[in-house]
């Protein structure tokens, strides 16, 4: 089932390979291609497994009898459990974003002078770049993005997503998409990914390959299945543009270090319960069909099947014989077990949770349910970390962009990304457990842990609006030791 060549060794030295080759500018597309094959060909298995289109029991060929009549070929989907129950688990929710407005720390002697002159230091508040920022990621649709780039990232081990600017008429946009994990690769110096484009001229469908640096940005071409004597189905060096952001806009979300899938570990135990599933079926079906027994009387084969085809029934003359199906024991308790057995042993390993188990039938807080999951949390706390990582290249690009194109500077560094597990929240414990954090933490930071808070400078404006104090961009001044500016006089 595993290729050999598919060993993380030959993964790494490749990796070693063609980022050495990038940084020399000697980067060869049909030897990255031939190299990546078997790679590739596992990522696209792997979803493909994921999305139970093609699994292993898809192979299984039917016994060479004529007595067993079906050969049932049913996908558990334990696969698609496991990556599902992640990927709803930490993306289910909107991603929020925020930004760091938090400002150098003023020392002890300038804190006096301050309060000595009287200076009043005005509230943080969000730049307005920061607001443009946000306005180019909800154009884009991240939050659409967010659960398939995490899905692709759990079944494949990793995911790409695409930042591109394009040109439309005189202006630039940016066009967010994900990149299929058999369809791309990124290094520390240059990213690759395939489309696949069509040509109407000579209406055949064909690869285009990009490879990004933070320089230049490369173009070749394949054209694949055509008999045209002027195209091969070698790739080809077709332009080579400078990078108008300087930047790599293509960013990697891996699962893990190795990028290694959710399921990794568990393939066999899940093909284990497809085998376990169809087999239980073929027996019940085949009871259906063949198990009759004929006694006091010969039947031939050609007579009964006459019959039954024109009948629907077998007439048996003499008065002695008689026809019955026999009753088989199926063992009903030894299958439950076994199956039982097989999926506690795939979610253990797997690290999900079976909601079906009688600890989630029983009434408790939200917050004791947080304890149940600790090997879920545990493993969304690390993809959270990753998935996290791809979005700060994202903002790199997005600051790119708008520095670049739009001559307006942000500091990607302060976007802070916010994820809100999709569990029962009990609001009675988050009363009372919120507010005792705040000699330690500041309001901001209390209020983006709220779950159903989704923009907390939103939420200050209208706290200001509710109290009488509505001023723009809830920039409205401070009050203290009772002094009150001109302002607000």
């Amino acid at each position: 089932m595993v290729n050999s060549n598919l060993k993380l060794r030959n993964y790494k030295r490749i990796r070693t390979k063609y980022s050495t080759q990038i940084e020399e500018r000697m980067f060869d597309p049909n030897g990255f291609m031939e190299d990546m094959k078997p790679f590739f060909a596992d990522r696209e298995r792997k979803y493909l497994a994921y999305t139970s289109e093609k699994n292993e029991i898809d192979d299984r060929q039917p016994p060479k009898t004529k007595i067993i009549k079906v050969n049932n070929k049913i996908h558990a989907g334990m696969f698609n459990v496991v990556v599902d129950q992640a990927v709803n688990h930490f993306v289910g929710k909107p991603v929020k974003l925020d930004y760091d407005v938090t400002t150098k720390q003023r020392n002890l002697l300038q804190k006096m002078k301050d309060r000595l002159v009287g200076n009043l230091i005005d509230s943080p508040a969000t730049p307005k770049e920061f607001e443009e920022f946000n306005s180019k990621v909800e154009s884009m649709r991240f939050n659409m993005l967010n659960p398939d780039t995490a899905t692709f990232q759990g079944a494949c081990g990793v995911a790409f997503r695409l930042i591109e600017p394009k040109k439309v008429g005189k202006s630039w946009e940016l066009w967010a998409s994900n990149i299929e994990p058999w369809r791309a690769e990124k290094y520390e110096n240059g990213a690759i990914y395939i489309k696949e484009k069509y040509d109407p001229y000579i209406k055949k469908y064909y690869d285009e390959m990009i490879l990004v640096t933070e320089g230049t940005i490369y173009t070749y071409n394949q054209y694949v299945e055509t008999t045209a004597p002027y195209l091969t189905a070698a790739f080809k060096k077709m332009e080579e543009v400078p990078n108008p952001l300087g930047v790599i806009y293509l960013s990697e979300f891996k699962n893990n270090t190795n990028r290694y899938c959710d399921f990794e570990v568990a393939e066999e135990i899940g093909d284990a319960l497809d085998r376990t599933f169809s087999d239980q079926q073929n027996e019940i079906e085949q009871f259906k069909l063949a198990y009759m027994l004929i006694t006091g009387t010969t039947l031939g084969k050609t007579e009964a099947k006459e019959m039954m085809e024109s009948l629907g029934i077998i007439n048996l003359k003499d008065p002695s014989a008689k026809a019955e199906y026999v009753t088989k024991d199926l063992f009903k308790d030894f299958n439950e077990f076994h199956i039982d057995l097989l999926k506690k042993q795939f979610y253990t390993i797997c690290k999900a949770i079976d909601f079906n188990d009688e600890v989630f039938k029983s009434n408790s807080s939200g917050e004791a349910r947080k304890w149940q999951i600790i090997t879920l949390e545990a493993k969304t706390n690390t993809k959270e970390q990753y998935f996290t990582e791809g979005l700060k290249e994202c903002s790199e690009t997005i600051a790119a962009f708008m520095e670049q194109i739009e001559k307006v500077k942000i500091d990607p560094s302060k976007v802070i990304y916010t994820f809100t597990r999709s569990l029962p929240t009990d609001l009675s414990y988050l009363s009372e457990s919120l507010p005792k954090l705040a000699p330690y933490v500041s309001k901001r930071t209390i209020q983006s842990q709220i779950p159903f808070v989704t923009d907390v400078d939103y939420e200050n404006e209208m706290i200001d609006a509710e109290s009488g104090e509505s001023y723009p961009s809830g920039e409205y001044p401070a009050r203290k030791g009772g002094v009150v500016t001109d302002d607000e006089s």
